[in-house]
Formats: C-alpha cells, sequence, structure tokens
C-alpha cells in the first residue's frame, strides 16, 4: 500500500514538474511575441507615422518654393519648423536602432539647417540665391526622411519574424508537452499495475 503510494506521489510530481517547466517556457515566448507586436507598433507604426507628417510639412515647403510663394513660405515659416520640431522630438523617443539612430543624428543637423537658412531667407525673401539654397537643403532632408522611412520597413519585418519564430516554438511546445503528458501518464500506468511476483523459496 505505502508503495503504491510513493509510486503515485513521484507520478504526480513529474506531472507537476513538467507542467511547470513548460509554463515557463510558454511564457518566455509569450513574451517575446508580446514584445513583438508591441515593438512593431511603438517604434515602427508611430515612428513611420511621424516621419509621414514631417514628409507632408517638406512637401509643403517644397511646392511653396516651387510656385515662387515666399510670402506664404514666410507666413508659414514660425507654425512649419514648431511642428516638424515637435514630430521630431516625438519619432527621437522611439526606440531606435544603431543604424537607425547614425541617420537621425544626420537628420537632425540637416533640419537645424534648414531652419537657420529660412531664417536668413526670411530678412531677404528677394535672395534667389538663398532660394536654391533652401531647395538644396530640403532636398538632404528628402534623402534622410527615405532611409528613415526604409528602416521602419526593415525592423517591422524583423520584428515580424521574431514573433513568427517564438509563435512556432509554442507550437512545438504544446505539442511536444501533449506526448510527454501521453509517455509519463503511460508510465505510471506501468509502474502502479506492475506488481512483482513474490519470490518463491
Amino acid at each position: 500500500m505505502i508503495n503504491h503510494k510513493i509510486k503515485w506521489s513521484i507520478g504526480l510530481l513529474l506531472v507537476v514538474a513538467l507542467i511547470v517547466a513548460t509554463n515557463f517556457i510558454d511564457r518566455n515566448n509569450y513574451q517575446r511575441i508580446q514584445d513583438s507586436v508591441a515593438s512593431i507598433y511603438e517604434d515602427r507604426l508611430i515612428a513611420k507615422d511621424y516621419l509621414f507628417d514631417i514628409q507632408l510639412e517638406i512637401h509643403q515647403k517644397e511646392l511653396l518654393l516651387a510656385q515662387g510663394n515666399d510670402s506664404l513660405y514666410i507666413t508659414q515659416q514660425t507654425a512649419s519648423q514648431e511642428k516638424i520640431s515637435n514630430l521630431v522630438d516625438g519619432f527621437s523617443k522611439t526606440k531606435l536602432t544603431r543604424e537607425e539612430k547614425r541617420v537621425f543624428d544626420d537628420f537632425e543637423k540637416e533640419i537645424a539647417s534648414l531652419f537657420a537658412l529660412e531664417t536668413a531667407y526670411s530678412t531677404n525673401a528677394e535672395n534667389l540665391q538663398g532660394s536654391t539654397r533652401l531647395s538644396s537643403q530640403i532636398d538632404k532632408i528628402d534623402y534622410n526622411l527615405h532611409q528613415l522611412a526604409d528602416i521602419q520597413i526593415t525592423e517591422g519585418k524583423r520584428q515580424m519574424q521574431v514573433g513568427k519564430k517564438a509563435m512556432e516554438s509554442v507550437d512545438l511546445l504544446t505539442q511536444l508537452e501533449i506526448w510527454i503528458v501521453v509517455i509519463i501518464a503511460i508510465i505510471i500506468q506501468i509502474v502502479i499495475l506492475y506488481s512483482p511476483k513474490p519470490k518463491e523459496d
């Protein structure tokens, strides 16, 4: 009777240990999936939105320059600079990769140069050379924006792969858990039902 209780206890402990161990592994994989989804939203989709809004402001400047609408360009300058600064600040608070940080630092410098040129241009709107320099500076900013946008796509794909691998691990572990529980159940049944014959004198 005591032997049977010990066998039952050992069997149950094995099952509990297996469940606890796989639970920890599952929790780790689910955390990886959650982090991946959060990163795609917070650091990629939101970042892409910031870049899109900055791009709209820059295109508006390009359009006004192309139309030769100097007065409206100067009138909107302060509000536009403030909006761009807020968007750049918002983007800087997202999680940046090393390459992204390098491009972003260059982008901030180009934005600062644009603002300085605009200030100089606003005091002498008839300076055609200043207008050409503004267009050239905007082209540099456009290039940086395209680089940053490409990084969002690349990193978004990478995070999707991380989430996909974690899901595959969860599926694999779930199948393994089922098979291991079945095998342990069979072993327990064998151990419990197996009664060695008493030795004959």
